[in-house]
């Protein structure tokens, strides 16, 4: 009975066997095809950048002695003769001390004295700053942020002294050696006084009352901009952030925004604003704590915004986190065009990129989706106000005691296929806000 049950079996697994062969022979099988492009990475629109591109002054004080200063602003011809001669010197030796210490009279040194004040609107690391600057000797542990470098001759001319200035109140670094000359000063000072060819004075005077902020005595023109853009896709986008794009969920919010998830990553889209936040929470939390610095944790969001996207154009950074915690370290960096930041007083639709680093992993990246089109740009020269009528808006001015800043910036006008750089007096407020005085 045993036997005839196993020849059985055995009769039945053979003609399954056939049946199974015929039809893998004869039959004309049905895959699923396998979409290409969704697998495809994502071409750089955006330029490449390195840390050093995005570390540079928002402006440069030249004070002239007698009661004169000169403002320089980046991408003109005197900005980037001080700042790469600056650059180029050697500053060697910090003595960390309290500013009332040094028992410098600060008012003579900036109004009868030559001197350079390099100015980092929101300051950088000094670790970081040591990437573009010959800082040498031993750094400070505490890597204190420096909102300015204020570099000055004595009376004598002879001698010339240098003093790193700090987000924290009275806390300085003076430099103990400098290879920085009276000579290198004064031949600053000379450069921007010389007139151009038509012998046309191109100096424009300011003034200022504390040191905080300067105003030109006469108004200044810069270029009044036209710029064409496109945005990234939805596709664009998915092939950036997602490994496999083709399992991605969208779900539409109420407020018209979209989301895209593969389940670990989320990518949400603002059309009506242009904008998108990546997020990955997933990665943050595992990451390992391999007690990545600020500096590391920086680089990795440079390099972030160079394989997703690109820079689009010219950016600084703006914020770091204000002290070396565990957690998440945001980053902030501002958009330039020209000389000036693009301010966007909702942050949102253009200027800033803000990222989220944790243990050296992007947790979090906001941007703005335009990706202006330089090939097809219209500018013209327009003029802003200074003297007395710039005075005058700033003293009607609603909230004059909360300003910190006034400077230059292009308020940013956003169209259907492209945006107008209108250049107006902004000024920064307390609480970190901006506003336009025009």
């Amino acid at each position: 009975m045993m036997e005839t049950l196993k020849s059985a079996t055995l009769i039945l697994l053979v003609g399954l066997s056939f049946v199974q062969s015929y039809f893998l022979s004869y039959s004309s099988p049905n895959f699923d095809p396998l979409v290409q492009d969704e697998y495809v990475k994502t071409d750089r629109i955006g330029s490449q950048a390195v840390l050093e591109d995005l570390l540079f002054p928002d402006q440069v004080v030249l004070h002239l002695g007698n009661l004169q200063h000169t403002v320089l602003y980046r991408g003109t011809a005197d900005y980037r003769m001080v700042v790469e001669g600056v650059n180029q010197r050697s500053l060697d030796g910090f003595r960390k001390m309290n500013l009332s210490a040094l028992n410098i009279n600060w008012d003579d040194v900036r109004n009868k004295q030559q001197g350079i004040e390099v100015k980092f609107r929101d300051g950088i690391p000094i670790n970081v700053l040591q990437r573009v600057m010959q800082l040498k000797g031993e750094m400070p542990l505490e890597n204190d942020t420096i909102t300015k470098i204020w570099i000055f001759t004595k009376e004598t001319k002879d001698e010339v002294r240098t003093v790193l200035f700090t987000d924290i109140p009275n806390l300085v670094y003076e430099v103990q050696k400098s290879d920085i000359s009276g000579k290198d000063i004064e031949r600053f000072v000379t450069e921007v006084q010389k007139p151009d060819a038509s012998g046309k004075e191109v100096m424009i005077p300011y003034k200022t009352t504390n040191g905080d902020y300067y105003l030109p005595l006469k108004p200044i023109t810069f270029a009044e901009v036209r710029l064409p853009f496109k945005q990234f896709t939805v596709d664009q986008l998915k092939r950036s952030f997602f490994v496999d794009p083709a399992i991605t969920r969208n779900l539409s919010e109420r407020d018209g925004s979209e989301i895209y998830t593969d389940a670990k990553r989320g990518l949400q889209l603002k059309n009506d604003q242009r904008w998108m936040t990546y997020s990955d929470p997933v990665a943050a939390a595992t990451a390992v704590d391999n007690k990545e610095g600020l500096q590391e944790n920086l680089l990795s969001a440079v390099q972030f915004v160079n394989q997703h996207g690109g820079w689009n154009g010219v950016y600084s950074l703006q914020k770091v986190p204000q002290r070396l915690l565990p957690g998440n370290q945001p980053f902030i960096f501002r958009q330039y065009y020209g000389s000036l930041p693009l301010i966007d007083q909702r942050m949102y639709t253009l200027g800033p990129m803000k990222i989220i680093v944790q243990k050296g992993v992007v947790a979090s990246y906001e941007r703005s989706t335009i990706i202006p089109d330089m090939s097809s740009i219209s500018n013209k020269e327009t003029t802003i106000i200074g003297g007395d009528a710039l005075d005058e808006k700033l003293n009607e001015y609603s909230k004059k005691n909360s300003v910190i800043s006034v400077f230059p910036g292009y308020r940013t006008v956003v169209n259907d296929q492209s945006m107008d750089l209108i250049p107006a007096w902004a000024v920064e407020l307390r609480d970190g806000s901006y506003e336009f005085l025009e």
